[in-house]
């Protein structure tokens, strides 16, 4: 198996994307519908802090704040039009983006995801959340989706509205950064150590579940050493999957205002493509890359202003594996 791994991964694109999971899975793509589900954040309620991530525009991320469509199976509707319309997509994930989205009573988590996972043509759901807002009784529920055994599933099964077994579910945590001076100036509110935590419990109490670490680079005053350090350690914790993106700014945020005042540089193109290498390198291989920029066309994002696609930027880390020779597991050490 590690033999056919290492083969597979020095060819382009030189590590494992996750749209070639989907694909495994399903026998074709399966596209991500961003939905907002109504969830707040322990750094916006007050219970941890207020203000929220000072990086974060919620709009930019609420589909129901931005277009006033506010139910799960409207977004989801929506969603499929314009894939189907575009890319002739048959099957989708039900991504639970916006704000904290375990951050609410077991029973009512119940309620939003067995809506979002009755819906026709939905495979599949991933849930972005915090660390600090996950216990085994909401691991159990992500479970009971992951294994296939939740009601809502069977009964699809038995309705013949769906022919997969079992649905995909990904959890994805907001790690970030390791270093919880970084954590604390972009108002994270919570500790390495409790992604930590959540990882061990994820993995005791949601086994089947696919778990997901986001990290970003160029967040204010970290070195490049400070990142690799980061992307060692989310090595160390072996996910499923992971999200390595450029910290943007977007515009309307508190992180827009410390930028216009020169409190930090925005990221260049060069650092990232470079880190994002690194990033890769460390990885285990068995690890797929769901991500590897941020965003960079949205008309709200004021720096950085790279003049490339996303395609582009994907074109120059794989690049630049090619030009130091190596792939996606290279510097792994187990």
């Amino acid at each position: 198996m590690q033999t056919l791994q290492t083969t597979e991964l020095t060819q382009p694109p030189y590590y494992k994307p996750f749209s070639r999971l989907m694909k495994r899975l399903f026998g074709e793509p399966a596209y991500k519908l961003t939905i907002d589900a109504g969830f707040t954040c322990p750094n916006i309620d007050g219970s941890k802090a207020t203000g929220g991530c000072t990086f974060c525009d919620n709009v930019s991320f609420s589909p129901a704040l931005r277009t006033g469509v506010t139910r799960i199976g409207e977004q989801l509707e929506q969603g499929k039009k314009f894939y189907r319309e575009r890319f002739g997509a048959n099957k989708f994930l039900a991504y639970f983006q916006t704000f904290t989205n375990t951050y609410d009573s077991v029973e009512r988590l119940k309620e939003l995801y067995d809506e979002a996972l009755d819906a026709p043509d939905i495979v599949g759901i991933s849930i972005g959340t915090r660390p600090d807002c996950i216990d085994a009784d909401k691991l159990k529920l992500i479970q009971s989706y992951a294994d296939g055994s939740a009601e809502v599933w069977q009964r699809k099964l038995s309705e013949a509205r769906t022919e997969i077994e079992r649905p995909f579910v990904c959890v994805e945590y907001g790690m970030q950064t390791m270093h919880d001076a970084t954590a604390d100036y972009v108002n994270r509110a919570h500790s390495h150590q409790e992604t930590v935590d959540a990882v061990e419990l994820t993995r005791e109490h949601a086994p089947d579940a696919h778990l997901c670490l986001h990290m970003m680079s160029g967040m204010p005053f970290e070195t490049d050493e400070m990142i690799r350090e980061s992307i060692a350690e989310c090595a160390r914790l072996r996910p499923d999957s992971v999200k390595f993106h450029h910290m943007y700014i977007y515009e309307n945020t508190v992180m827009a205002r410390q930028f216009e005042a020169g409190e930090f540089e925005a990221p260049t193109l060069e650092r990232h493509v470079t880190l994002a290498a690194d990033c890769i390198e460390q990885m285990p291989p068995e690890t797929w890359i769901q991500r590897l920029v941020g965003e960079v066309s949205d008309s709200g994002v004021i720096a950085p202003q790279w003049g490339k696609t996303k395609l582009q930027i994907y074109n120059l880390i794989s690049d630049e594996l090619k030009r130091r020779g190596t792939h996606q597991s290279s510097h792994w050490r187990e």
